[in-house]
């Protein structure tokens, strides 16, 4: 629908788009895809809830100290990196600009799907209604335990936390579409992939399942050709 608009997420064959350790695979992976590394800027995640705005200066960069990244620049990727954590898609068709956060728990408490959708409003004169927004693949209620001593982190959200057997589960998709929905998002607005990488474990790095010695993410990216 959307000929303008090219954005894709990778997959374990990619290897591992660690955006610090892996730079051979990331170029791999965006060649393989039709997209010159030199035109993607990077998010150096820090877990937060900063998000930045970007143009044609910051190609072939990683930006520090934020979470998330929107522009309105032509030729220009956005990527961000998830092995658990939710890579949320922004994009709005009338204003055509796009955006990319990486929303992992911590940020999400910190509201940085607000500050994003905030942010396309003020830099590009988005309305929110008018906004298109993605859900990537993430680990999902059925995989994402808190302990008992974190449940009061999520007690703004008690029906999206749910016990058993003794164990707590928290539904982080559902505080992604609830933000929105109070950022003015229009439910049908919202695309989810519905896709639990603790789950697809052929398909798909995971941190809580793999654990490890260094994260081994996939990468997210969107951009405007």
């Amino acid at each position: 629908k959307y000929p303008n608009l090219k954005y894709g997420f990778s997959a374990r064959k990619d290897g591992s788009m660690h955006r610090h350790f892996e730079k051979g695979n990331r170029e791999r992976y965006f060649q393989k895809i039709g997209i010159d590394s030199a035109r993607v800027v990077t998010s150096d995640l820090v877990h937060g809830a900063g998000v930045v705005i970007v143009s044609d200066e910051e190609a072939g960069t990683m930006v520090a100290d934020t979470d998330g990244l929107i522009t309105n620049t032509k030729n220009l990727f956005l990527s961000a990196t998830g092995a658990d954590c939710f890579i949320l898609y922004f994009y709005n068709p009338e204003k055509n600009a796009i955006g990319i956060i990486h929303a992992g728990w911590r940020s999400l408490l910190a509201g940085i799907v607000k500050n994003a959708t905030n942010a396309m409003v003020l830099s590009f004169g988005t309305v929110p209604r008018e906004l298109l927004v993605g859900i990537g693949p993430g680990i999902r209620q059925c995989h994402f335990e808190i302990s008992r001593e974190n449940k009061n982190k999520y007690e703004k959200y008690p029906e999206l936390v749910l016990e058993r057997d003794g164990k707590c589960f928290v539904d982080l998709p559902g505080i992604i579409k609830l933000h929105f929905r109070e950022g003015g998002v229009k439910d049908w607005h919202i695309e989810d992939s519905n896709v639990c990488t603790y789950c697809d474990e052929n398909e798909y790095f995971s941190y809580r399942r793999d654990k490890p010695k260094e994260v081994e993410p996939m990468v997210g990216h969107i951009g405007l050709v």
